[in-house]
């Protein structure tokens, strides 16, 4: 069994209340005290858990409770949708301003997360015609909060999705540029490069933004 499974176990027992040590650690799992403290000081150095030893109750808790492991836990989905939340949180602080609490959550989720502020302007690359016109399009519709209905085409083949278009960003390396949008059919956020759509319709429909 991977450590990844007794650090799952024990960020669980501290989120209890239960003041988890190496011993606990140790005979949960049936391995040795010295491979739980090796576990415990991976949690503490490599995955940055602030965490501190309580004495009185001989176990450990967490001096930050806004604190989750890092991505590496998360699925690729998982931190999509992450990285979405953040962006739309980013935005509303632009005229609602900082929320303590609620900033405190995201700086948090932006350490273990790779989320970086995304530019929408064209990148610093050429781009053909077609996908210079799909971000004109797509570009439109999130100004107006308008649906899309596009063909996609992917290592699978084409798909007709209906999308919400929220954002669009660009990538120098790979050189593409790429649009945030939940998908109707898929039921998540998704990211999906211009270059690699073969048409855009518009539906006439709104959402909720």
């Amino acid at each position: 069994m991977s450590n990844m499974h007794r650090i799952l176990w024990f960020d669980e027992q501290i989120r209890s209340g239960n003041f988890p040590n190496a011993k606990a650690l140790a005979e949960h799992f049936e391995i040795s005290v010295r491979q739980a403290g090796r576990d415990i000081e991976y949690l503490q150095d490599s995955l940055r858990a602030p965490m501190s030893y309580n004495a009185r109750r001989r176990g450990y808790e967490y001096n930050d409770a806004a604190y989750i492991l890092p991505s590496v836990f998360l699925t690729e989905t998982d931190i999509r949708i992450v990285n979405f939340l953040i962006y739309k949180y980013e935005e509303a602080v632009k005229s609602i301003g900082y929320v303590d609490g609620l900033d405190r959550v995201v700086q948090t989720l932006k350490r273990f997360v790779p989320y970086q502020p995304e530019d929408s302007e064209l990148p610093a690359f050429m781009v053909d015609a077609k996908t210079a016109q799909h971000k004109h399009d797509v570009d439109r519709a999130i100004d107006r909060g308008h649906k899309l209905r596009i063909v996609y085409a992917d290592n699978s083949g084409e798909h007709v999705v209906d999308i919400h278009p929220y954002r669009t960003y660009s990538r120098v390396e790979p050189a593409y540029v790429a649009v945030i949008a939940w998908c109707e059919q898929s039921g998540e956020v998704e990211h999906f490069r211009l270059d690699r759509i073969e048409s855009i319709r518009y539906s006439g429909q709104s959402y909720l933004r």
